[in-house]
């Protein structure tokens, strides 16, 4: 991204030059100008990592403690991942905590969960979530849980995949092709 297009009529090239060089500190308010135009976060900009990498163990933790049984436990390690914005992240977070409060009987809680993340998986048309969000849905309403077939959502995951590809989120794409590779390795035997 070009210097002229971080900067817009915020302030100059010249000034933001400096920062890249070291020789000028924006404010707080520049600074957020700054990360939200390169689409980072702050603290990417301040501590040169982003924190994406902790948040995605907690949630990962948080996952394997669903499956254990140990659902108090997953909800205190999505704490530090609840707050983050980033997608897919934030969705994932939303329904492992709404599928841990489940767990724990608090049904009540885990359908404001739910209805949280709803919105933001359907403004993505993310097939895989929304099979996700119905079934644990169907479990809030007593349901018999339907099983998901892995093949199936792993395809999902790849066509997801190739679309944030096409349209330039290599994040994204990313990230639902390593889903889609677990999910159709689960089938294929293969790891």
């Amino acid at each position: 991204m070009s210097l002229a297009r971080v900067a817009g009529g915020d302030f100059s090239r010249a000034f933001l030059n400096q920062v890249e060089m070291g020789k000028s500190q924006p404010s707080t308010r520049l600074l957020r100008v700054i990360a939200n135009r390169l689409g980072a976060p702050v603290e990417y900009l301040l501590e040169g990592a982003t924190p994406s990498l902790d948040r995605r163990l907690a949630l990962e933790r948080a996952r394997v403690d669903v499956v254990r049984g140990r659902c108090r436990e997953a909800v205190a390690a999505l704490e530090p991942v609840l707050d983050g914005l980033d997608w897919p992240l934030s969705a994932d977070a939303r329904l492992c905590l709404a599928e841990a409060l489940f767990g724990l009987g608090r049904r009540a809680d885990a359908e404001r969960e739910l209805g949280g993340a709803e919105d933001a998986i359907r403004a993505y048309g993310d097939a895989y979530r929304l099979k996700r969000l119905g079934a644990l849905r169907a479990a809030l309403a007593g349901k018999r849980r339907p099983a998901l077939d892995p093949r199936s959502l792993g395809a999902a995951q790849v066509r997801l995949g190739e679309r944030a590809l096409r349209s330039g989120d290599h994040a994204a794409a990313l990230e639902h092709f390593r889903e889609g590779r677990v999910l159709l390795e689960a089938t294929s035997g293969t790891s």
